[in-house]
């Protein structure tokens, strides 16, 4: 039988008189009505229809758990987290600083083609502890360096202001093989350079309420000038 639904009713109509009689109108009206019923089922396979929304759902379930995986792996690297293991016994601190918490607020230019970067971590009741370093550009869009210069640690409260209660409070230095690191209370500061004799400048990274930087040791003397400012670019105080 042909799949035409017009083709086949052709075919089943009646074409004399004699015909007509043993094939009633409502007979005819019956077996048009099934065929027409059968209209869906000629020539097709039935497929299972697609559930996009269920679909698209699992694929952002799945996506989400791809990217909180990659980032629950991403740790600090076990050389940082050994260098630092002290802040997890650190007196008073409640419970001690886990050092692998510690993110890098901030980088700057360092010594040949290196940047140097302050990481700071933070315990319970405002215990932080900062950690300046030199570390290699490449591991700048890591979580940590594996291959690092330590410039010396730090852990206080938020009772112990050191000095940063005022611009260049609290200084401190200290002098490598050849190059020579610092930081200071920012005070009012928001932003400072630490400017030599020879008219250089150098930047600093702010953190909790202090600036770090360094210099080349060779530009120590004639004491160089840390000058900090205000949001709207004023000077705010000078050491």
């Amino acid at each position: 039988m042909s799949k035409d639904l017009l083709t086949t009713l052709e075919m089943l109509r009646p074409t004399d008189a004699v015909t007509t009689e043993f094939w009633p109108e409502k007979v005819q009206d019956a077996a048009r009505t099934r065929i027409m019923a059968t209209e869906n089922n000629i020539g097709a396979t039935k497929t299972p229809r697609r559930r996009v929304g269920a679909l698209v759902l699992v694929a952002a379930i799945c996506a989400a758990v791809v990217v909180g995986c990659a980032a629950a792996t991403a740790m600090m690297p076990k050389p940082f987290t050994d260098m630092y293991s002290g802040w997890q016994t650190m007196p008073g601190t409640n419970g001690g600083i886990d050092p692998s918490t510690a993110e890098r607020v901030g980088s700057i230019p360092g010594p040949d083609g290196s940047l140097f970067s302050v990481f700071v971590a933070h315990g319970e009741d405002g215990w932080r502890c900062v950690a300046p370093v030199f570390e290699a550009s490449a591991d700048v869009d890591k979580i940590g360096p594996s291959k690092f210069t330590s410039l010396g640690h730090g852990c206080r409260s938020n009772d112990d202001l050191y000095g940063a209660d005022s611009f260049g409070g609290g200084a401190g230095y200290e002098a490598g093989s050849h190059e020579a690191t610092y930081d200071a209370g920012a005070g009012g500061a928001v932003r400072a350079e630490l400017h030599t004799a020879d008219g250089q400048i150098y930047p600093t990274i702010l953190a909790e309420d202090r600036f770090y930087g360094w210099i080349p040791l060779s530009l120590t003397f004639p004491r160089p000038t840390l000058v900090g400012y205000a949001a709207d670019g004023t000077v705010v105080g000078t050491r």
